[in-house]
């Protein structure tokens, strides 16, 4: 790229940390009604789940702490779907809420330090686990060490007793651990707006769009606007998750790390799809993007996409092995062990060279020709089409298909005149629309990166 790129983040507005204070008294009153409806929900048998939030200060309730409370509340709401009885409640005194659920309490425990251990802002739910028998389940009897000052690295409740920060620094901390917050879902809005241009751009070759279903008999397009729907705020978990590193090195850690929630959003699509693959191979690529993004904007406050890269290569550093492991015979290691493409581990493993090589520079250039998206979007598909050993146009048409389909995208590259109006460009495209779907060709890798272009040339600027 000619000019360094930087991120440009979606402006937030922080909510109002204006309340009423309250007294000690009512707070020590508060407490006592809280353990009293614990008691109660306890006699009904099962595993109880209470909830409330770390909120330092004569102020127990704002706009600021009403929306980390129903920040909980949504990162909940999959796991307590089967409570058997639940109590939510938000008075000046604080916020509170009360699960009962069934299954063992230890394991209970460990799902949810996980989840308080997923996104700097869960760092401010205060999540217990009560057992049957009326005892919280502790870090310590898990052989956990004790929850970490927000602050320093010192344990939490010693830095508490000792009032080690004044409310100064520590609502200062807060604010910021929200306004991350804020920017993992502003990251998940616009990469599913992405996914959303991506599906609707018409024509495509080998894909669905609002034409036709591209030589897919499964899909069209409502399922995909069905799916990004779906996947999109587990995106902003991949960005959050990265969040939890900065300060450290990216690395092979933070892929394990996102790779549950990967998991989870490819389950979400299926369930919005009646089980169709739509965007399983766009969940790994902006995850690893989201949580290499997330990592730079938590530690550094900025980034640029050159930045988000080099994040990129160091978390995927082990994906081209897993290509020479046995196991699935999945068609990327087919495609890998017979011809040496590596598909989308290896442009992961290369941080998306195939984007900010190819077609990231041809949107920007036609864009800037015309200021034409939708001109520069088809310019971009058709670059990819050129030069992407697409392992999905691989597997459907092998290799001597797969070097016809480039060929054929090299060709009109060469023809600027074509490319240069939109009309003609739409018309050659949507032509070879109709032999790809006669011969069932997809160029599904080609269409995560074209996503992603889509999301890069829209969120990266030159200043």
């Amino acid at each position: 790229m000619p000019h360094t790129l930087h991120y440009r983040p979606v402006t937030t507005v922080l909510p109002s940390v204006e309340g009423k204070a309250v007294v000690l008294d009512a707070v020590l009153a508060a407490r006592d009604a809280r353990v009293a409806r614990q008691q109660a929900m306890l006699q009904q048998g099962g595993v109880l789940l209470s909830l409330t939030l770390v909120a330092p200060g004569a102020v127990k309730r704002s706009p600021l702490l009403d929306a980390i409370f129903a920040a909980a509340l949504d990162a909940l709401r999959p796991y307590v779907s089967d409570a058997r009885a639940r109590q939510e409640a938000v008075d000046d005194s604080g916020h509170h809420a009360l699960y009962l659920l069934d299954g063992d309490a230890r394991d209970w425990k460990k799902q949810v330090i996980a989840l308080e251990n997923r996104a700097p802002l869960a760092r401010l739910w205060d999540i217990d686990i009560i057992d049957r028998d009326g005892k919280t389940v502790s870090r310590r009897d898990l052989g956990l060490p004790p929850r970490r000052c927000l602050i320093c690295d010192d344990d939490a409740k010693t830095c508490a007793r000792e009032r080690r920060h004044g409310s100064g620094e520590l609502q200062a901390d807060i604010a910021r651990r929200y306004r991350l917050h804020q920017q993992a879902l502003a990251i998940a809005a616009t990469m599913r707006q992405a996914l959303i241009t991506e599906a609707t751009l018409t024509p495509k070759a080998g894909l669905v769009d609002a034409a036709h279903n591209g030589g897919h008999a499964d899909m069209n397009l409502a399922l995909f606007l069905q799916s990004a729907d779906a996947i999109a705020p587990y995106l902003g978990d991949c960005a959050a998750c990265g969040m939890t590193f900065a300060g450290q090195p990216a690395s092979p850690a933070m892929l394990a790390a996102i790779r549950p929630i990967g998991i989870a959003a490819e389950a979400a699509m299926r369930a919005a799809t009646g089980g169709v693959n739509t965007h399983k191979g766009a969940i790994f690529a902006f995850g690893l993007i989201a949580a290499a993004l997330g990592r730079r904007l938590a530690g550094e406050g900025t980034a640029t996409l050159a930045d988000v890269q080099d994040g990129v290569r160091a978390i995927s550093a082990g994906l081209l092995a897993e290509l020479q492991q046995s196991g699935d015979d999945s068609a990327g290691k087919r495609g890998y062990a017979r011809h040496g493409i590596s598909g989308a581990r290896g442009e992961a493993a290369g941080g998306y060279a195939t984007v900010t090589r190819h077609a990231l520079p041809a949107y920007r250039q036609e864009l800037a020709a015309d200021g034409n998206p939708r001109r520069a979007l088809h310019v971009a598909l058709v670059t990819l089409y050129a030069v992407n050993d697409d392992s999905t146009t691989l597997a459907r048409v092998g290799l001597d298909g797969l070097r016809a389909h480039q060929h054929w995208a090299r060709q009109l590259l060469a023809d600027r005149a074509t490319l240069a109006d939109e009309t003609r460009l739409a018309e050659a495209i949507a032509a070879y629309a109709r032999d790809c779907a006669a011969r069932r060709l997809s160029a599904g890798g080609s269409a995560d990166l074209l996503a992603l272009t889509a999301w890069c040339g829209q969120h990266f600027t030159p200043n």
